[in-house]
């Protein structure tokens, strides 16, 4: 994400996607092509815009780390975690609810499947379902079902080092 193109929030940063721009872009992304030969990379988890072979992502909204900040070493991190991913989850809440007035009610879809076999140490959990498993933590979002393609607002953090992101997601299809 630009950050010139975002709004400073509590030292973090949140994007200025409005949701009829949101709207626009998730149907635009589900009608887009998935580029061939193009690599599951894991960009995207820190906030930039990327497409693959099987997905899509545009960042929403994201934070910036607060891992080693002056948050971090004052014990304030916890505090300030919480008000940047209350205020991502008001903001997905309103981006569901504009997706919804267009395509209808959302259907709960997660990655626990996914999550399990991480955590069962499967070596056929191919680099996207890891990323898409480990960033959701296998927790329910409300997804779509367009045109083969799953989509849904992801709300996570990879890990204390990433940005805590609110991510657009079109997926070709469950990942398997």
């Amino acid at each position: 994400m630009d950050k010139a193109a975002a709004v400073e929030v509590w030292g973090c940063y949140r994007s200025a996607v409005d949701d009829d721009s949101l709207v626009a872009l998730a149907a635009e992304l589900v009608t887009r092509r998935f580029p061939d030969g193009a690599t599951d990379g894991s960009d995207w988890l820190e906030g930039l815009p990327q497409s693959s072979q099987k997905a899509h992502f545009a960042p929403i909204a994201m934070s910036e780390s607060l891992y080693e900040t002056p948050a971090d070493y004052d014990g304030r991190i916890g505090e300030l975690y919480e008000e940047v991913y209350n205020d991502f989850l008001q903001r997905r809440q309103r981006a569901v609810d504009a997706l919804t007035a267009r395509w209808g009610t959302p259907r709960l879809y997660s990655f626990q499947a996914e999550y399990d076999r991480v955590l069962a140490n499967d070596d056929s959990v191919s680099s996207l379902e890891y990323d898409l498993a480990m960033f959701t933590g296998g927790q329910p979002f409300s997804a779509w079902q367009r045109d083969g393609r799953i989509v849904g607002l992801l709300l996570g953090q990879m890990d204390k080092e990433f940005p805590i992101l609110l991510t657009l997601a079109v997926i070709a299809r469950p990942p398997s």
